[in-house]
């Protein structure tokens, strides 16, 4: 029997409803009265438990996993303050899910105990980890390698963090019946089922490139020796004095840090979340001491690129396989560079595959992949302003 799969969203202002209809569209859309599985992302204006209850209501024995976000995505475009579903059944998929608490005490402990959780189902033919943490935590690296260190370092893990409309305040992660902050929900998959996946992000670099001298962690404390901060001001120059004074994350969505990773193709972007008062930049993941970076830049054009790039590699990851599902984690920074184009990207996505395949996604407070995706080999990093295309497929019988 081959999978089936339907997509459903509602933009009811009624969490359980809102929940319901999704739901059943899911279901009518997979021409099936119960689905197995369900992935969800929805805005964090709903009241959440009720919103899960309402899922419930139409499969009261599925597996509903998913988060909050900054933005909803589907084959028919993007919402705000909605909820999309998308619900699997299958006898060739195989799932298992985990889930890990914490974020904020210990992060890697967070990411072992959510893979191993997922792990102890002993999927076979596993394929693809998906995570999705806490998008407010500043440890998302750490999140990663605590994965790593149970299902190996090159296992490929893909995902998106759990926005909050862009409010920055809380986010939230959906794990069976209950809704969790401050935590990592998994996705194990496998089976007779192949994955495909691509990622780009399009940013190009501006200026040279400057040495991280004195780092920690995700703060970058000194860069060619200079207050980390100087590597903007000095570019923004009459501008400057006016940078520890506005509103900071808006400068940084639009000029990133690029950093160098050895043997891979584009830069590795970071977010820097806040400037401190001594100069440092605390950013989204971890800036290793000696590492080269550079001022990033985008444009509409470069965005689509990546989008289109992207899918490409996903597409070609799954080769001759039919494929049943696509899964998109993008970027919020993404979708304000190409403001009411925002439609675009996901067009270009639909344009590409040439297929009517079912996508569900969201816009995301960090992205993790590994960079050389289509080889699937190295690490799996988290990233910024990116956009990871995951395509879910079967062979014909």
């Amino acid at each position: 029997m081959p999978t089936s799969v339907g997509v459903g969203t509602s933009e009811s202002s009624d969490a359980f409803q809102a929940g319901k209809e999704a739901a059943k569209i899911a279901c009518n859309r997979a021409k099936e009265d119960f689905l197995d599985l369900f992935i969800v992302f929805a805005s964090g204006k709903f009241e959440q438990p009720k919103l899960l209850q309402g899922i419930k209501s139409v499969c009261s024995g599925a597996t509903i996993v998913g988060c909050s976000s900054a933005g909803e995505i589907t084959g028919e475009g993007s919402a705000k303050n909605s909820v999309a579903v998308m619900g699997l059944k299958s006898e060739r998929l195989r799932f298992a899910t985990g889930l890990g608490c914490g974020l904020s005490q210990d992060a890697r402990s967070a990411g072992q105990r959510c893979a191993k959780q997922a792990l102890a189902e002993k999927i076979n033919n596993r394929q693809v980890f998906i995570m999705l943490p806490d998008g407010l935590t500043e440890h998302g690296s750490d999140v990663i390698r605590g994965i790593q260190e149970v299902l190996g370092t090159s296992f490929p893990i893909v995902g998106g963090s759990a926005g909050d409309d862009y409010l920055f305040k809380k986010t939230y992660q959906y794990y069976h019946d209950s809704v969790f902050s401050d935590s990592v929900v998994g996705i194990l998959l496998g089976g007779d089922i192949s994955v495909g996946i691509g990622i780009r992000h399009g940013w190009h670099a501006i200026g040279k490139a400057h040495e991280v001298t004195q780092a920690s962690g995700n703060t970058l404390n000194k860069v060619d020796g200079k207050e980390a901060i100087k590597i903007y001001e000095d570019y923004f120059a009459e501008e400057a004095e006016d940078l520890r004074k506005s509103q900071w994350a808006k400068v940084s969505t639009i000029y990133p840090l690029g950093m160098s990773i050895p043997d891979e193709e584009e830069l590795l972007i970071r977010y820097a979340s806040k400037a401190t008062a001594d100069g440092s930049l605390v950013c989204a993941a971890d800036v290793p001491q000696g590492s080269q970076v550079r001022l990033m830049i985008a444009d509409k054009e470069g965005v689509l690129n990546a989008a289109k790039e992207a899918t490409l590699k996903a597409k070609e990851g799954i080769k001759d396989a039919e494929i049943k599902a696509v899964i998109v984690f993008d970027s919020i920074a993404r979708k304000r560079v190409l403001g009411r184009d925002s439609v675009k990207e996901i067009e270009v996505i639909k344009k590409t595959l040439a297929m009517g395949a079912p996508i569900i996604g969201f816009y995301s407070y960090g992205e993790q992949a590994p960079l050389r995706a289509e080889r699937y080999i190295g690490k799996s990093y988290f990233h910024n302003e990116t956009i990871v295309v995951m395509c879910i497929a079967e062979h014909k019988k």
